[in-house]
């Protein structure tokens, strides 16, 4: 579409006097922009492109402020975010121990009627008071009447109570599932479930499709507040947030565009069900398609349960989880790959990330098909002899800088000081020529593409511990993961990512010109206004 002819004198919308900041192939800065259709028509001087809006037309001064690409987040999940809205923020700076978790789920359970869910999201046990989980008596004791389910800011461990476990059939002699594990004391299951044993909980404490609208159009605000038009949605595609979405799309509410993957974890065979439709990336429309194929191989980092090739230096009877053999792994990969879908694995450890590029290359070589994009997710632990295999395969690595912020003290702790400087690898795979893409994995982190920034040009840890400063990035390839990269690892990087004509107007206005701003201070830089496809989606009032 970006070389497609436009009458470009027909701008609905002007935006001059500023710093556009293209991000195109030739690094473009241009002081105005005209947008028309739904479609950018030009970049150039002001004096140029005031004269191309229409009779009736809008025009914006933007005074020197910055204005770039719609932002985009190439791993997020936006369900899972709205529904954190709608339960107990367990992040909130005043959950600071197990007893102030225990306070607010009492307090919930005053407001709610008897046997109703209590949902929270987002604390980390790690910088609790009590230094451990909170379990199911914790739970038991100020919510006796309700099932309970807290969810640990990785998303891959959760706790509840005595009522939970009861509606999904986990007993005390319940046995630990492959993949997964649960919290034991004296011979009681302490309702601690780690990556696969969530499964039954997960079940029974699916959202309704009312409370899951509600959700997601929280998000999309939201998301949109923070400079978002686009999202890799990471799934799973199942319950009810797929019917939700296209009942927004119907509805005309879906202004945020989804790129959806769809996912095989152990104990679910999504994935592996759409592999069996005929269906392939790329179905749907620019607001709702089908994305990747992703196969879930380790846990997550912060836990920590990724699968690691050495011990953790917190634990030398420790190397995390592996959910699958290399034959199995190789297996789902090439029939996905071979029927269509662009295929990726959720790898966090160095050893599931070299199972996951062993797959990649086993399916590529066993069924050659030009331009498949392969990704893995998050590829966190990737030293030399990995990065290596990532710049043959031509795979993209979709990273989440902001991890080291929000998890690197831990990360110092579990993993020593020598692995936590290389992990997130994004300056040495950059400058090798691979389109890194960036993300949050929120409501893991942050959702705010712009403190992810921060965190890749930064790389330092809540605490201010640095975090390997040879990893850190350049402002211009901090933006571009967040805007032509992750359009390419969606093959969408002609139609969004960069201002350019012809393409989507997609596009976000800061509150300050980027540029003047040490990087500390962007990760506050306010949205000013947030436009998608010409049409203003958010505006700070």
């Amino acid at each position: 579409m970006a070389n497609e002819a436009f009458d470009v004198e027909r701008a609905d919308l002007v935006l001059y006097n500023g710093r556009v900041r293209a991000l195109d192939a030739a690094g473009t800065v241009a002081e105005a922009i005209a947008i028309g259709g739904g479609r950018v028509l030009a970049l150039g001087a002001s004096a140029a492109i005031r004269p191309l809006l229409r009779p009736g037309g809008h025009a914006i001064d933007l005074r020197g402020r910055t204005v770039l690409p719609g932002l985009i987040d190439a791993h997020a999940h936006i369900g899972a975010y709205g529904m954190g809205r709608l339960g107990i923020d367990l992040k909130a700076p005043e959950m600071q121990s197990i007893a102030a978790i225990q306070q607010a789920v009492r307090e919930r359970a005053e407001q709610q009627p008897p046997g109703t869910w209590i949902r929270g999201q987002g604390y980390n046990h790690m910088l609790l008071a009590e230094r451990r989980h909170p379990n199911r008596f914790d739970l038991d004791a100020v919510a006796p009447h309700h099932p309970v389910l807290l969810t640990r800011t990785c998303g891959h461990i959760v706790v509840a109570n005595s009522r939970a476990l009861e509606l999904a059939g986990i007993t005390d002699a319940t046995p630990d599932p492959p993949g997964g594990r649960y919290d034991r004391a004296d011979g009681r299951n302490l309702g601690v479930a780690y990556d696969a044993a969530q499964g039954p909980l997960a079940a029974v404490a699916a959202p309704s499709r009312e409370e899951m609208e509600q959700a997601l159009r929280i998000a999309i605000r939201d998301y949109h507040a923070r400079g978002l038009t686009s999202i890799h949605n990471a799934g799973p595609l199942a319950g009810p947030e797929l019917p939700a979405l296209q009942t927004l799309r119907r509805a005309g509410e879906l202004t945020l565009r989804i790129y959806y993957m769809v996912w095989v974890a152990l104990g679910t065979d999504e994935g592996l069900r759409y592999l069996e439709t005929g269906l392939q990336t790329g179905f749907g429309d620019p607001w709702l398609r089908l994305g990747s194929f992703k196969v879930m191989t380790d846990g997550s980092s912060s836990g920590p349960t990724a699968a690691t090739r050495e011990p953790y230096a917190s634990d030398p009877a420790d190397r995390g989880i592996l959910y699958w053999t290399q034959e199995q792994l190789d297996a789902m990969i090439a029939r996905a790959h071979q029927a269509g879908w662009q295929c990726t694995m959720h790898a966090v450890g160095d050893r599931a990330i070299a199972a996951c590029i062993a797959a990649h290359e086993q399916a590529q070589r066993a069924h050659p098909r030009p331009d498949a994009r392969p990704r893995i997710e998050h590829c966190a632990l990737c030293p030399p002899d990995l990065q290596d295999g990532i710049v043959r395969l031509g795979i993209t690595p979709v990273m989440q800088p902001a991890f080291l912020w929000e998890f690197g003290d831990g990360y110092l702790v579990n993993y020593g000081r020598e692995r936590v400087e290389t992990m997130f690898p994004c300056a040495s795979l950059l400058r090798r020529g691979v389109r890194v893409a960036g993300s949050s994995d929120s409501p893991v982190t942050d959702v705010r593409p712009l403190h992810g920034i921060a965190c890749a040009l930064e790389r330092r840890t809540r605490s201010g511990q640095s975090c390997g400063e040879g990893e850190r990035v350049t402002l211009e390839e901090a933006l571009r993961m967040y805007t032509i990269n992750a359009a390419y690892a969606e093959f969408a990087e002609d139609e969004k990512g960069s201002l350019e004509p012809g393409k989507r107007a997609d596009l976000v206005v800061l509150a300050e010109d980027i540029e003047r701003l040490p990087a500390a201070a962007i990760r506050d830089l306010a949205i000013d206004l947030t436009i998608g496809e010409g049409r203003i989606l958010y505006e700070r009032s």
